[in-house]
């Protein structure tokens, strides 16, 4: 029923308000109506009127004809006088019944029906006598009697003509008058119904602008607002039936909308937290930096008032990785942890699934009135739980676990990667690790195998040489040919040696084996180290190579005039810089030597920076950390 109204309730009273209004001016239109209906009968009744007075006079002329013919007749005794007369009582028949057919009145009716007969009787029972013996000559015919008796009758019947005409016209008086009345209050009733008609409609038109006008322009002006961002705006919901309504549907919508608009906003705020946090991952920052900046988005997405990133242990109990908000001081990052056992981190551990807390039981902790916890999964396997807790009297959102599982995929990934670049980097160290420990040990066997041997032959050689008699200088000239031949060799070895792995590097360290490297240079080398102590050998190796590479191109490619070797230790880190002044524009892609020593430094997680434009020369930075183990 109520539906019902809301639908049809508006148009009701419109139809009903445009009812009346027509029902006003049909009103109006049949008083316009019976009005020249009125005046159409009283035209016509007017000319009925005339038409009587007219056939009155002609029947009353013709019979003034008539009697002035008699008397003429009568008096002359000529017969030329009785054409009127001849004339009349022809006409007399036809006039009269004509007369008696326009009087429609009873009581005209009657006197049209009277004057007949005193005329008939006047023309059969007076005139035709006298004119027959008037012809006959009969003198009584001429008497004064006899015309007075005829003056008698005619004026008699005028007289009747008279009060015929004279009630005809009274007739019309009146009817003029009933006319004029029907006209007076059709003026009457036609301005009274303009008047309540135009009332009516303005009345009409007060409601539809107070009803329909008024709330359709505060529903535009709101549509306005609610276009131009304002969300919140409402009207009131006034209006009558489908205004009510269509109000009811704008509050509705702007309801919607805000909602809408919240959502987006709350949606676009996860997603932006979640783009920092993978773009930390991406970058490949550290775990520690990674779990706690996910503690703090997951936290402020959800309006928790704290988060906590548990790592389970072996032995049962857990590790904070990250705390941010409402956790304890005892729960800073690093501290060990025991899960409460009705807690939803050991329900996470227990399950494998996400868990939930509400209603501020002992195992939230004082103060805390809700947790979640979901679990993070790295490569299959359970590794910790993210915790969300909560202050306040209404719990956490529904979806707070499909929420946080978006953080806790991000979280799993970070660890995956650290995981990986560890083992990656691990591995890559000891590939060079045991490389290098390769060429010392066969830097080792050259040294004291093969070359101790060259040079103990080389010695006997000589020791033979000092033998040989004087007479037998051919003999002698081919020993001193093996001899040069052997120290030759024993020179070469050493130098191969040298190139697979320095034995000054070993012996004396970073410093010396950098500048053995810059005496032997084709180029000249300016050179700066300030290193003290041993570093680790991975490292001295390293940079050792970095230099002998960078000073080998510039020998064979850079067309250098001189070149600038710089090492230094500034904090935990080692930095090397190799510049020349040659023709740059190196690609490091192209070369081998420098994609070896790429993979070498990054195996050490250190950097390394090749700039060469081209004419302006070629520049090498290296940074190494100086706590590599060995």
């Amino acid at each position: 029923m109520y539906r019902e109204t809301t639908v049809y309730g508006l148009i009701f009273r419109v139809l009903c308000a445009s009812a009346l209004v027509v029902l006003v001016n049909g009103i109006l239109l049949v008083v316009l109506l019976r009005a020249i209906i009125g005046e159409r009968e009283t035209a016509q009744l007017a000319r009925h009127s005339q038409e009587v007075l007219t056939s009155a006079s002609r029947l009353e002329s013709l019979l003034v004809d008539a009697e002035t013919g008699v008397r003429g007749f009568l008096l002359t005794g000529e017969e030329s006088f009785l054409e009127p007369w001849d004339a009349a009582r022809a006409a007399i028949p036809a006039e009269s019944a004509n007369l008696q057919q326009l009087t429609v009145v009873p009581e005209q009716a009657t006197k049209s029906r009277q004057i007949a007969q005193a005329i008939d009787s006047y023309l059969h029972e007076y005139a035709e006598p006298v004119v027959d013996a008037g012809r006959r000559n009969d003198a009584s015919a001429r008497s004064t009697a006899t015309t007075e008796d005829g003056k008698r009758r005619v004026d008699t019947i005028r007289a009747e003509f008279e009060r015929l005409k004279t009630t005809e016209r009274g007739l019309a008086v009146v009817r003029d008058e009933q006319a004029e009345a029907t006209a007076g209050q059709a003026v009457v009733v036609v301005v009274v119904g303009v008047t309540g008609s135009l009332l009516l409609i303005l009345l009409f038109v007060g409601y539809l602008t107070r009803t329909v006008i008024r709330p359709v322009r505060r529903a535009a002006a709101m549509a306005d607002r609610l276009a131009g961002g304002e969300l919140d705006t409402r009207i009131p919901e006034t209006g009558a039936a489908e205004i009510r309504t269509l109000e009811r549907s704008f509050n509705r919508m702007g309801r919607s909308l805000e909602q809408n608009r919240d959502e987006l906003t709350r949606l676009a705020g996860e997603q932006a937290a979640l783009r920092r946090v993978a773009t930390l991952v991406a970058h490949a920052e550290p775990p520690p930096v990674v779990f706690t900046a996910v503690a703090e988005e997951a936290g402020g997405v959800l309006g928790a008032d704290g988060t906590l990133l548990l790592r389970y242990e072996a032995d049962g109990t857990a590790t904070v990785a990250a705390s941010w908000g409402a956790a304890s001081p005892e729960t800073a990052g690093g501290a060990r942890v025991t899960p409460d056992p009705d807690g939803v981190a050991a329900q996470v551990l227990r399950s494998g699934e996400p868990a939930r807390i509400e209603g501020g039981v002992a195992a939230l902790g004082e103060g805390i009135r809700s947790a979640v916890g979901v679990p993070i999964l790295v490569e299959g396997t359970l590794w910790g739980v993210m915790k969300a807790l909560s202050t306040r009297d209404e719990p956490l959102p529904a979806d707070a676990e499909d929420r946080f599982a978006n953080f806790t995929d991000l979280v799993a990934t970070a660890i995956a990667n650290a995981q990986a670049r560890t083992d990656l980097a691990a591995s890559r160290a000891r590939v060079v690790a045991a490389a290098d420990e390769t060429r010392r040990r066969i830097e080792r066997d050259l040294h004291d195998g093969i070359q101790q041997r060259l040079v103990s032959l080389a010695l006997d050689l000589r020791a033979a040489e000092a033998g040989v008699p004087a007479e037998l200088p051919g003999l002698l000239a081919e020993l001193s040919g093996v001899i040069s031949g052997l120290a030759a060799a024993v020179d070469e070895l050493r130098e191969i040696s040298r190139g697979i792995h320095p034995a000054i590097l070993s012996e004396g360290g970073l410093g010396p084996a950098l500048r053995a490297l810059a005496r032997r240079s084709a180029v000249p080398v300016a050179i700066d180290v300030r290193v003290e102590g041993r570093l680790p050998r991975p490292v001295e190796v390293a940079a050792y190579y970095t230099v002998a590479e960078a000073l080998a191109n510039a020998t064979k490619h850079a067309r250098a005039s001189e070149v600038r070797v710089e090492a230094a230790v500034r904090g935990d880190r080692l930095h090397v810089s190799v510049r020349d002044d040659g023709i740059g524009g190196a690609d490091p892609a192209r070369g081998s030597g420098l994609i070896g020593l790429t993979d070498r430094i990054e195996a050490l997680e250190g950097r390394i920076t090749v700039a060469s434009p081209p004419g302006l020369g070629t520049s090498i930075e290296v940074e190494l950390p100086v706590g590599v183990d060995e």
